[in-house]
């Protein structure tokens, strides 16, 4: 029985893992707690992390503490990391999440309009689980996506592991793909 139900969670983290993968990220431009507008489009030539998470989401959290702790740690700054919220959070509950977990990384504001063009919601299909990451790489395509649709799915990301190793692999093509840079002639 045990080795049905794995089986079960494992098809279902591969139907959830890349659903929404090769293609263009949706752009967007969206407000933190300071009011201060983050445009996607800043962040080409860089991997980037785009988050949809909330705040009182336990998974979230997690990821929140891995991403600020290793991520951040391993990649400074070459890595773009941006969290964005929807309703119900408000401006009072991102800025305590900001005290209370230590986040570095911008906290945005969508009304569901990004969120919705990121997991291609219809009317049909108007759900999103949280949180749901999205990796892009330097050129603006999602490279990887992960969602969470039942308890235990992807520990590996929330804990770092793969998602540092996804990355890695991300920066490793990015500079292999990047022109060498030219030699002056004399």
């Amino acid at each position: 029985m045990q080795k049905i139900v794995l089986f079960a969670l494992s098809a279902l983290a591969l139907m959830g893992a890349n659903e929404y993968s090769g293609r263009r990220a949706p752009s967007f431009s969206l407000p933190d707690v300071n009011m201060r507008q983050h445009d996607i489009l800043d962040y080409r030539g860089k991997v980037l992390i785009v988050e949809f998470m909330q705040t009182k989401c336990d998974k979230c959290q997690a990821l929140t503490r891995s991403i600020e702790g290793r991520v951040k740690a391993k990649f400074g700054d070459s890595v773009g990391i941006l969290s964005i919220v929807v309703p119900p959070d408000t401006f009072d509950d991102v800025k305590k999440y900001i005290n209370v977990f230590k986040v570095t990384s911008p906290i945005l504001f969508d009304m569901g309009q990004v969120a919705g063009s990121y997991v291609k919601a219809t009317p049909q299909k108007p759900a999103m689980y949280f949180p749901h990451v999205f990796l892009i790489d330097q050129k603006g395509e999602i490279r990887m996506d992960w969602q969470w649709t039942a308890p235990g799915l992807y520990p590996d990301v929330i804990s770092g592991d793969r998602l540092v190793a996804e990355i890695e692999k991300l920066q490793a093509e990015g500079k292999a793909a990047a022109p060498a840079p030219a030699t002056k002639k004399k």
